[in-house]
């Protein structure tokens, strides 16, 4: 309508738009003006900002809290502005009154919140906080303790069992989150209630209270909420009766794991019809695809199987581009870093990687996606009329190729005007030209208007019309490249420009008396007309144009794409409290050419000093303001040339040195670690579970007059050890149990010493029932038999059904013949529980019920001296059915100046031998290995918990289910690469034997099985 309007009334664009978009006022809170929004986007300070945000959780990347500046400093330096974060209600709360009601929240670990903030600031990224109650399906409990699952009644609901659990939590939260808010000088912007959740009550008493709480508390920034189902529901959608947020959002993961997908045009018609008084926000949006317990071949993390094909950086090109074509100001990528599910901290849809194929994997590496994402954020931190701007229509009938689409965007104050064009078959693989029809206020046109626009598959290109940049104001008409950035450096003007290798572009800017120069520039042509200067061009490497217009200077850059990736545009910080925040003050950045990583910018004098990371020898160009002469790179001045007539800075940039040698796993030490399956083993100081009724009636006991529900008796997580005792009459044949494990679980089970068998589920079955025949021979008759169960905990679900809980432990038992029943049953998790572990500073996740983990032997400083050799290898491992523990260490020998991420590498073994291993790493459990359901067979041994300067101790569970036993087929260190980097690495020295040794039963040495 608009175009048939400019055509036949012959209208300026701008005056036409000016009629039809009267100006819309700011929306707020009401308790500050720091953070307003209207129907497009935010504003901070009154400034329009696009916040595109990244997923990071604190606990997925436990040890040093130092590396979390690392992965903060990575996603600035790569387009982003905004990080979001989950708080895990269950990793500050092991038990209800934990540290007097005030939390676990110690400074130096995983769980100090306030730290991560703080990164967060100084990174200078704003900060989506997400503090639940309910934040996660992939953690421990969805976020919630293990005791929260044994109130009576559903979670999640205004069950009043369940409003009297989270208030607590929530009031300490919010008084941190409300510290940290902008209006404090913090960097948080937004905080959100609840997460993903659908009860389709609107005037739900359990959010509003969510939300007084925020309130009472001090939270004055919106709230936002992210509906789960795309953004359709509208539940507390601030233009719905009854319970409302400020901004509702959209939560949506369009790209599965096994094809690519067709886009989802759904996200604006969603929004107008729930919240068209908000700007359009997708809270979660997916960074990768989830993949759960043998969803796909043995093999690395799991991640590598798919990633690279269906979610890397062509699908951010056409799905995250779409989602700015559907108006979407506010983009969360989730995962952005997923680190790792480290000890019992997931839930057991998940194993130990949550890399999920982020852009920056589980080992702090910005892979290939970072590029994409920095070409898209460093556009979107300088498209600032996209973000007040309108759709118009969208369709087929914008390109001279019906296989063609394209989204018209119109900024209806000033008529900027942003095209976003695809192959209408998002799937499409077709390498297609076109032209495109575009309004203007030149009137209509069809672009190019000499050759043709090329589209290889699965690509979009976003194309401006009437485009203002600079601070000298040059407009562009048009350009079918697109633009990575914009700044002003001295007095000049730079732009960049980039397409695919190869490819012709055209780009005309309104000027009055242009002069240039493009003797140096054979691809590029140029046209002068009628205040019109076009340019046309053919893609390959960097190409510089100066054009002089009157008393002004704009530099022109026109770059193939693979060489934009290797361009940055960091920001010079400014003074005051957010100077380093992109969204605040001018466009102060520099252009910077070749580093893998770089961090931080700033000009002292006549130097530019860098810093960042490298991953080779790499030639530096750098555009910086004419006073600088001189470069320095992680603070060692470096041998600088200035090219007199562009001003561009050169320099080489030390080369990475050789990767040092990862040493050999050798030099094992083994110890048994089941000694419970002992008849005579002395169990009286494991928990009598004496407990006969339970809150978990959805799903009952099945069998036995007691309850065996591992939370009921305060464990929350890794291995589990029921001992039954019964007196036998000789008459018994068989006992049967039904465990509950959760998804790819298992369990073995002994009586009186001997192995009867073993059990587990799959991807899909969290328990079984089994029938263990007995023999004659396996009986004390008129003694004291015990049947022992070793049990896989897989990790606390909150579910969608079973009142949103379901428990770990036997849910039925029962002996068969002789009229026999258990007369008493013992329980062993994790030493000490919840209420009582000894290792505060891991935390009462990270270990479980086996005796190596109870005596401490997983630690370091352990004593194995009286231990036997041995190794987990082939020629040693179990011997028949039970569990090993195994210990060596290492030295790394790390220089200073090198970041070298470690994975430990495990050669799969048979599919048909049945084990599982765990991994500690200095006393971190992080890895779960189970042979023959998979996929992953690479974990990371992470920066923040080995040591570079000392020694470090492997430790390894092996746990056999077959009568034949196992070992593991190969064991070794591997590296994702080797960095130079300015990151200064410590090595944290907490937390070991000698600390927790009187707080642990006394080791006794068991032989080996």
């Amino acid at each position: 309508m608009l175009r048939s309007l400019l055509s036949l009334l012959g209208l300026c664009a701008l005056a036409v738009q000016a009629l039809l978009h009267p100006h819309v006022s700011r929306a707020s809170t009401g308790l500050t003006d720091a953070v307003t929004w209207d129907s497009h986007s935010l504003f901070i300070h009154g400034q329009r900002v696009f916040i595109l945000s990244a997923e990071v959780h604190p606990w997925r990347l436990p040890g040093n809290p130092d590396l979390w500046g690392d992965v903060f400093q990575k996603i600035k330096a790569n387009g982003f502005n905004a990080v979001s974060f989950y708080v895990s209600w269950a990793m500050h709360y092991p038990t209800p009154d934990a540290n007097n009601g005030d939390g676990d929240f110690e400074p130096g670990t995983y769980r100090d919140i306030q730290r991560f903030i703080d990164e967060g600031k100084k990174a200078g990224l704003w900060m989506l906080a997400r503090p639940g109650p309910y934040v996660n399906a992939e953690t421990s409990g969805g976020g919630f303790p293990g005791w929260v699952g044994n109130i009576a009644g559903p979670l999640r609901t205004n069950n009043p069992n369940y409003m009297q659990t989270w208030p607590r939590y929530m009031t300490v939260i919010s008084r941190i989150i409300a510290r940290n808010q902008i209006t404090n000088g913090g960097p948080i912007i937004l905080v959100q209630a609840e997460n993903e959740y659908s009860a389709s009550e609107n005037n739900n008493p359990y959010m509003q209270a969510i939300i007084d709480l925020y309130r009472a508390n001090g939270i004055v920034v919106p709230i936002f909420h992210n509906d789960v189902h795309a953004g359709r529901d509208g539940n507390y959608s601030p233009d719905r009766p009854g319970t409302k947020v400020d901004i509702h959002c959209a939560d949506s993961y369009p790209q599965g794991r096994n094809s690519w997908a067709q886009v989802q045009a759904i996200y604006y018609s969603n929004h107008v019809a729930v919240a068209p008084s908000n700007p359009l926000c997708l809270a979660e949006f997916g960074g990768g695809y989830l993949i759960n317990w043998g969803q796909v071949a043995r093999g690395g993390t799991g991640y590598e199987r798919y990633s690279n094909g269906l979610t890397d950086a062509t699908f951010q090109n056409v799905f995250y581009k779409e989602n700015y074509a559907q108006t979407a100001t506010i983009l969360n990528v989730y995962m952005l870093f997923g680190g790792t599910n480290w000890g019992q901290t997931g839930a057991s849809s998940v194993y130990s990687s949550y890399d999920y194929g982020g852009g920056i994997n589980e080992n702090r590496v910005a892979g290939p996606k970072m590029n994409e994402m920095r070409l898209q954020g460093l556009f979107l931190r300088v498209a600032r009329d996209l973000l007040g701007a309108t759709l118009l229509a969208n369709g087929t009938n914008y390109t001279t190729s019906p296989i063609m689409y394209a989204a018209e965007l119109r900024n209806l104050d000033n008529g900027a005007a942003f095209y976003f064009v695809r192959h209408n078959a998002s799937t499409s693989t077709a390498l297609t030209t076109t032209q495109l029809k575009v309004t203007t206020s030149a009137g209509d046109l069809v672009i190019p208007t000499t050759g043709v626009m090329t589209f290889d598959g699965r690509e979009t290109k976003i194309i401006v019309t009437d485009y203002t940049f600079g601070v000298h104001n040059t407009k562009i008409l048009y350009s079918t490249a697109e633009i990575m950035t914009w700044t002003t450096i001295g007095t000049k003007d730079y732009i960049v420009f980039y397409a695919p290798s190869g490819q012709s572009g055209e780009t005309a800017f309104h000027l009055t008396d242009p002069v240039l120069d493009l003797s140096s520039t054979p691809s590029v042509s140029s046209k002068f007309q009628e205040g019109l200067l076009t340019l046309n061009y053919v893609t390959g490497g960097s190409q510089f144009v100066e054009v002089k217009n009157g008393d002004t200077t704009l530099v022109i850059a026109i770059m193939d794409k693979a060489t934009a990736n290797n361009w940055h545009a960091p920001i010079i910080s400014a003074p005051g409290n957010f100077g380093s925040f992109f969204s605040i003050g001018t466009n102060s950045s520099i252009l910077v050419e070749g580093p893998y990583l770089l961090r931080t910018a700033s000009i002292v004098g006549d130097t530019l000093s860098l810093t960042g990371d490298l991953n080779g020898t790499t030639p530096i160009t750098a555009i910086a303001p004419p006073a600088v002469s001189k470069i320095s790179w992680n603070n060692q001045d470096i041998s600088t040339s200035k090219n007199e007539a562009n001003g561009f800075l050169t320099a080489s940039l030390p080369g990475t040195p050789a990767q040092p040698s990862l040493p050999i796993l050798s030099k094992w030490k083994v110890a048994g670690s089941l000694p419970e399956i002992d008849p005579d083993f002395d169990d009286s100081s494991f928990v009598t579970t004496d407990q006969t009724s339970t809150n978990y009636t959805n799903l009952p006991v099945l069998a036995g007059d007691r309850v065996l529900y591992s939370q009921q008796y305060g464990f929350y997580g890794g291995n589990l050890i029921f001992r039954g005792h019964f007196t036998a009459s000789g008459e018994e044949t068989a006992i049967v149990t039904t465990v509950q494990y959760g998804f790819a679980g298992g369990y073995s089970v002994w009586l009186n010493g001997v192995f009867l068998g073993s059990s587990q589920g799959n991807i899909s079955v969290s328990f079984t029932t089994d029938t263990w025949s007995i023999t004659p021979s396996m009986l004390r008759v008129g003694r004291n038999n015990v049947f022992v169960v070793l049990q896989d905990h897989m990790g606390i679900v909150e579910t969608l059904t079973n009142d949103g809980k379901e428990p770990r432990g036997l849910r039925g038992y029962e002996i068969i013949g002789g009229n026999t029943t258990f007369s008493l049953w013992k329980l062993q998790g994790n030493q000490g529980g919840a209420a009582q572990n000894p290792d505060t500073y891991r935390g009462y996740l990270n270990e479980g019920g086996l005796y190596a983990e109870r005596i401490g032997a997983h630690l370091p400083g352990f004593p194995d001296s009286d231990w036997a050799d041995g190794t987990p290898l082939a020629g040693g491992g179990v011997k028949g059915a039970g569990v090993n523990f195994y210990r060596t260490t290492f030295d790394l020998n790390i220089p200073d100046g090198i970041d070298m991420p470690v994975r430990l590498s495990i050669t799969p073994s048979d599919i048909t031998a049945n084990f599982r291993v765990q991994i500690y790493i200095n006393g971190w459990q992080f890895g779960k290995y189970v042979n023959n359901i998979g996929p992953q067979t690479l974990f990371v041994l992470p920066a923040s918990v080995l040591r570079r300067r000392s020694t470090n101790t492997l430790a390894l569970s092996l746990w056999s289910l077959n009568g034949s036993g196992a070992s593991i087929a190969g064991l070794t260190l591997v590296s994702d690469g080797t960095f130079a980097t300015s990151l200064e690495f410590k090595d944290h020295l907490r937390a070991d034997y000698e600390e927790q040794r009187e707080l642990r039963p006394a080791a006794q040495v068991v032989q080996p099985m």
